[in-house]
């Protein structure tokens, strides 16, 4: 009996070591899962993981993806619209620099509500998305991150991405209405009642041909004789 205390005692220890193990290890990978997501606080709401502003505003790939997969992140994509409807980071939007101007009033709405509005473009040495960022500041935008080279590493990682146009519904065209059924014009009473006359009448069987008397020649005339009526007129030929 006093084996069971004692495998008890040490399956604890085993599980704690390995527990404390997978702990060290997760902290000293760079890719590793943020677990103070998995907290609570004393009100019961889960805390931000969104991390302290850096000098360069600067997000994780970590921190972006739990904010993804949570929604609580707007992603704006600052490469061109060529670019962004070959593939773009799953659900984000498309705001060019050099459309700010034009297309950020309409985009203002879809930032609100959010913990982070997080800026991107590919490439290390790409400069647009901290030129998106410091526009989206002047605006007024306080929860601005960038994810440097961030469409290269959110497919490395095989994050959920998307191809194609993603417009606002604000700037999205309507939808064509469809065509309207041709009339076919009704026909008149007069030419529907000719038509159905024309349908009742019997056919007309065709008119006789009257046929030809043949022609005789001068012998068979002379051996027929005179025609009535000339008999008369003969009489008196040998006289």
């Amino acid at each position: 009996m006093r084996l069971v205390p004692r495998i008890i005692g040490q399956s604890l220890g085993i599980v704690a070591l390995s527990a404390l193990f997978a702990f060290a290890v997760n902290a000293v990978r760079p890719d590793g899962l943020p677990l103070a997501q998995a907290a609570k606080t004393s009100s019961g709401a889960a805390p931000s993981a969104v991390p302290p502003a850096q000098a360069s505003g600067e997000i994780a790939l970590k921190d972006a993806a739990l904010l993804f997969l949570s929604g609580r992140a707007v992603f704006l994509d600052a490469r061109s619209q060529y670019e962004f409807e070959l593939g773009h980071i799953q659900g984000a939007l498309s705001l060019p620099t050099r459309n700010f101007a034009s297309d950020f009033q309409d985009l203002k709405p879809l930032l609100s509500g959010k913990d982070a509005v997080i800026a991107y473009c590919d490439g290390e040495s790409c400069p647009l998305s901290q030129a998106l960022a410091k526009h989206l500041r002047d605006a007024g935008i306080t929860n601005v991150y960038v994810l440097k080279n961030g469409w290269s590493l959110w497919q490395a990682e095989k994050l959920p991405v998307a191809q194609g146009q993603a417009a606002p519904a604000s700037k999205a065209a309507p939808a064509p209405k469809p065509a309207p059924a041709a009339k076919v014009a009704p026909a008149s009473k007069v030419a529907a009642q000719v038509a159905a006359k024309a349908a009742l009448a019997p056919a007309k069987p065709p008119a006789p041909q009257m046929s030809k008397a043949p022609k005789m020649s001068k012998d068979d005339a002379k051996a027929k004789g005179p025609a009535k009526g000339q008999e008369k007129l003969c009489t008196d030929c040998d006289n």
